[in-house]
């Protein structure tokens, strides 16, 4: 394959340009390189890219606080139970730390590929960042941005609770690209959103207020019906005494798709 300004026709071989030289890289060699992107899981319509959550800078500290919003981690359950996942997720924080310290664009061209191959493969047009970690500099979401603009088609979400890594990250390079919504999250559990960020995220408890716009995946099924609240209310009933649990496959993201929306200002998840 000869490298040149149009884009490749093959989609498992792209080129990039170091040290003034063009060269190329298959799919493999992006993951072994820049870690690897994943197709997601049913429940969410997108591509996803995640790090090992050991290594979240305010996380690890705030997995050891009664009712703040990491002290139910899942992604740390999973790494426990799973050491597979553990593996390859650690991996993905390796090497995007690796390869973004050294060569940014590289990363984000590598990532851009791998999502854009997935979208593709998927038909879909949305990517999630960090479904297990966070942001580990500036740096990262700096290259995190240029894969964004390298795919301005895609929307990407990005939820962080560094959120001085954010603030940071815009005194150093200045604006967010239309198509990457940051969501900044709320320390603790029932907390109001974090001022300051045009879009968060908070957790609130059954009963307490809900700010903004209510995560209702907890409550639609496979079929992209949102249950009513009197249908969950039984399912779980149900579910609590062993009859439900193959009956009623809920926890998608239906055709919601506010999560990736920069005009919904708040989004409050359900504490489970």
């Amino acid at each position: 394959m000869t490298c040149s300004n149009t884009k490749p026709t093959n989609t498992t071989t792209a080129c990039y340009s170091t040290a003034g030289l063009n060269k190329e890289f298959t799919l493999k060699k992006a993951i072994e390189l820049a870690g690897k992107v994943s197709k997601g899981n049913t429940k969410m319509p997108s591509s996803t890219f995640a790090i090992s959550a050991k290594h979240c800078n305010v996380g690890s500290k705030l997995v050891n606080v009664e009712n703040s919003t990491c002290s139910k981690c899942y992604a740390l359950k999973l790494q426990k139970l799973r050491p597979s996942v553990d593996q390859g997720w650690t991996n993905n924080l390796l090497k995007a730390v690796k390869l973004i310290e050294t060569n940014p664009e590289l990363w984000s061209k590598m990532v851009s590929f791998q999502i854009k191959r997935i979208c593709k493969k998927l038909d879909v047009k949305f990517h999630r960042w960090f479904d297990s970690g966070d942001l580990q500099s500036v740096e990262m979401l700096h290259a995190i941005v240029l894969s964004a603009k390298q795919t301005p088609d895609i929307k990407h979400w990005l939820p962080t609770r560094e959120a001085k890594i954010v603030k940071d990250y815009k005194a150093k390079y200045g604006a967010i690209p239309d198509n990457l919504c940051i969501r900044v999250s709320a320390t603790m559990i029932n907390d109001k959103p974090i001022k300051g960020y045009s879009n968060t995220s908070t957790v609130h408890k059954k009963g307490s207020e809900i700010f903004g716009k209510e995560c209702l995946a907890y409550r639609t099924n496979i079929d992209n019906r949102v249950l009513t609240q009197l249908e969950f209310n039984e399912f779980k009933k149900l579910d609590k005494a062993k009859k439900a649990a193959s009956k009623i496959d809920l926890g998608h993201c239906g055709s919601c798709r506010a999560c990736w929306n920069k005009d919904v200002p708040n989004i409050s998840y359900p504490l489970h």
